[in-house]
């Protein structure tokens, strides 16, 4: 256990650099006694002998006591940083945020949410995992992570604060050569005797299965994957047709086969994208700046979120 104080540090330091007592005194505008008192513990606490006293000219550091200054100097300046840092974390210009992603909604989103957010507020670091809707509820239960950025369903949040982000519909995609492929938009009954591609990710199943259930329709799955790029390609092989909230920007699939997205024509529900917490996380001046800017950037996106 350290004995000595920085105080008793800060004074050492003075007295050397301005040569003794009375001058060390002058400019920490205490009084003399006061650093004399402090000298003496120092050197009784650590065994040094760090000044030579002469009555003449004051004091004079030692060997020991050159030594010494070394290692005060970078514990003062260790202690400052230590001291500026907590004045900006007291002022909310650093921290940290920990988010976890939905695997899914991670190449859509997280990049260009934490980037921008470190533009606005760099001193805040956002680090974040990706992990599925079940551990993603649990993480937060825990406190493993502050944020979860998921889809409202999939898993248990009733628990949670949810702050709607993007409210995306699920289109239809087709290989480019279906004959429904040339139209803007269509009707799921026009596809209720073909083959379904199911993403079979946590929460995907059970949405896109209720989504035709209460269109009356219940295809025959002709092709299962937990890959949306393989379900993708799938498709575009000619196994049948897919629903699909997110969907990247390119027509071509991995294989470099052609796929076509369409708007559906019924009334569907959308699946909502939140930002998911503990009760009371938003409080806090960092988590509002976060939450805010989560809820901007997905609006800047437009509609749907993307």
């Amino acid at each position: 256990m350290v004995r000595f104080t920085l105080r008793q540090c800060a004074y050492f330091r003075a007295v050397a650099e301005h040569g003794g007592i009375a001058q060390a005194a002058r400019i920490l505008n205490i009084s003399q006694p006061s650093v004399a008192q402090a000298i003496e513990k120092l050197e009784h606490m650590t065994g040094l002998m760090l000044f030579d006293r002469h009555h003449a000219r004051g004091l004079s550091l030692t060997l020991q006591g050159r030594m010494f200054l070394k290692h005060v100097e970078g514990l003062l300046q260790q202690a400052e940083q230590v001291e500026r840092e907590a004045a900006a974390l007291a002022a909310e210009r650093a921290g940290e945020i920990r988010l976890g992603v939905f695997w899914t909604l991670s190449p859509f989103y997280a990049a260009g949410l934490i980037r921008s957010f470190h533009t606005i507020l760099p001193g805040i670091v956002v680090r974040h995992q990706e992990m599925s809707l079940v551990s993603l509820a649990d993480t937060l239960r825990d406190g493993t992570i502050d944020f979860a950025l998921t889809y409202e369903r999939g898993a248990e949040l009733s628990d949670m604060a949810l702050i709607e982000l993007a409210a995306p519909k699920p289109m239809v995609v087709l290989a480019a050569d279906h004959p429904l492929a040339a139209r803007e938009s269509v009707n799921l009954h026009d596809l209720a005797d073909e083959p379904y591609v199911l993403l079979d990710g946590p929460g995907s199943r059970s949405y896109f299965v209720e989504l035709l259930a209460e269109g009356g329709i219940t295809p025959q799955i002709s092709y299962v994957s937990t890959s949306m790029e393989a379900v993708r390609s799938a498709v575009a092989s000619g196994f049948g047709f897919t629903l699909l909230v997110m969907q990247p920007p390119s027509n071509l699939t991995y294989d470099r086969r052609e796929i076509r997205a369409l708007r559906i024509e019924n009334d569907i529900r959308p699946l909502r994208i939140v930002l998911a917490s503990r009760d009371g996380m938003h409080r806090g001046p960092i988590t509002r700046r976060f939450t805010d800017h989560a809820i901007s950037y997905f609006a800047a996106l437009g509609e749907g979120g993307r």
